[in-house]
């Protein structure tokens, strides 16, 4: 370390100073390549200030910008060489278990899109999860640019079950299409019937799904429905509190009585409920086909939060962090599953045991087979239950441990991976104006946070 009183300010190149050398410029680009590939877009006086942090070396301000220019030409140069080793990767996919699928897309050889589904993911949905399925898409933040498009599905547990995703350009009804016709594919479905999805109404995705899957049903995420809703009636906390009791009314009588007390606060805000589909994102409206009564689309962005330092990565390394991640997660869970003795799932004792305190107001009364008349205290609150058509498989310890009784294959790196022919050219790099925003926007209400000092913590964007 050189003694700061011996610091010696340079411009072109770094001079020994007391008997210490300094960096030169690629010897600097070297240094600090994998700062780059941390913080592809660093600021010049963070890379000024990282230099005289760990070197004490005062670095001019057009040296800093030479050494950034060339540490992001490494950064693009390492993400142009993955995209030309996919054929490769896509073919060792393949060999490690040719149940699984793999689709990529070119055009005049520059990469287009690139589809995978695992068969141990596809055939643990199938055999222990609900046939309801969480679309979203969500951005790369390389120097190319894409998208991420995802499918995610819910266990017996009420947690997220990665089946598919795809890297394409962007979201429109052409890519969704192309993405939900391989997951139809892979599901042995043609027209979805029996399939619930659930979406954000992402740009072309509830056209593709009702092109793909006209039989099944969609629905809408109530959360984006209400931000929607704020943006022309504002956040109060009585409009919030009536607009979730609409979205969770349990049947069309609950939802006409909610609307009606909506009504009473505001007759546009009702009206403007009416007009928004309220079909998609009220449960009353909700087929039980799925076995699934969730207004929201928490999986798929859960999903993109445990993706999210992937996000950043050269194509085959981030598709590789997916890959290895879950493969740890599938054998987390056999592992948590096999040390269990209780014969529902966790999170779903947990709510039963919530629903025992709520019930204790309750009387039942029985027919003597399989139907229950069902009372709240000494009023006329009445319904029926029938055990004999009533079904909770989807739900039992056995079907959650379905799930994840199939092994995803680790694969081998480069150096063994076949061999092809085909050429793969990275597309054009995305050069916007200004520094690349890298963070998502926050919609109207969603907590954010903030450090500002008068406001540190999470917060509502206004």
């Amino acid at each position: 370390m050189i003694p700061l009183g011996f610091v010696q300010s340079v411009s072109t190149k770094i001079n020994v100073v007391n008997g210490e050398f300094g960096l030169h410029g690629r010897e600097e680009e070297e240094h600090y390549q994998n700062l780059f590939k941390v913080n592809p877009y660093m600021r010049v006086q963070d890379i000024k200030e990282t230099i005289w942090l760990e070197k004490g070396i005062k670095v001019s301000k057009d040296k800093a910008v030479r050494a950034r220019r060339r540490g992001e030409a490494l950064i693009v140069g390492e993400y142009k060489e993955q995209y030309a080793l996919l054929p490769r990767y896509a073919a060792e996919i393949l060999r490690s278990n040719p149940g699984n699928t793999v689709k990529l897309k070119l055009d005049a050889n520059v990469f287009d899109r690139l589809y995978l589904c695992f068969e141990a993911l596809r055939k643990g949905f199938l055999a222990g999860c609900r046939p309801f399925i969480s679309l979203d898409g969500c951005f790369l933040k390389g120097p190319f640019g894409g998208q991420l498009l995802v499918a995610v599905g819910r266990d017996g547990n009420n947690q997220m079950f990665p089946l598919a995703w795809a890297v394409c350009e962007v979201e429109s009804t052409d890519t969704w299409s192309w993405f939900l016709e391989l997951l139809a594919t892979d599901l042995g479905t043609s027209e979805g019937a029996g399939y619930t999805f659930m979406s954000d109404q992402q740009k072309g995705l509830l056209a593709a799904v009702s092109n793909v899957f006209p039989q099944a049903e969609s629905r809408v995420c109530a959360r984006h429905v209400y931000c929607n809703f704020r943006g022309v009636f504002g956040g109060g906390l009585e409009y919030r509190k009536q607009f979730w009791t609409i979205a969770k009314s349990n049947t069309v009588n609950h939802f006409n009585e909610n609307i009606e007390v909506m009504r009473a606060i505001s007759h546009e805000a009702a009206e403007d409920l009416l007009k928004r589909n309220y079909k998609k994102w009220c449960r009353a409206f909700y087929t039980p086909l799925s076995c699934c009564d969730s207004v929201d689309n928490n999986m798929s962005e859960v999903f993109n939060a445990y993706i999210l330092s992937a996000r950043n990565k050269p194509i085959i390394t981030m598709l590789e962090d997916i890959r290895e991640g879950l493969m740890e997660r599938l054998h987390k869970k056999r592992d948590f599953i096999g040390k269990k003795e209780i014969m529902l799932c966790p999170r779903i004792q947990i709510q039963l045991e919530k629903h025992k305190i709520w019930a204790r107001g309750w009387n039942a009364y029985w027919d003597g087979g399989f139907c229950y008349g069902v009372r709240e205290g000494a009023t006329q609150v009445k319904y029926v239950v029938d055990l004999n058509q009533h079904t909770c498989s989807c739900n039992a310890w056995q079907t959650y441990m379905k799930a994840y009784e199939f092994l995803l294959e680790p694969l081998n790196g480069p150096q063994e991976w076949p061999t092809s022919d085909s050429i793969v050219v990275a597309p054009k790099v995305k050069k916007v104006n200004g520094r690349p925003k890298t963070k998502r926007r926050y919609g109207v209400g969603e907590l954010m946070w903030c450090d500002r000092p008068q406001q540190k913590g999470l917060q509502e964007c206004p």
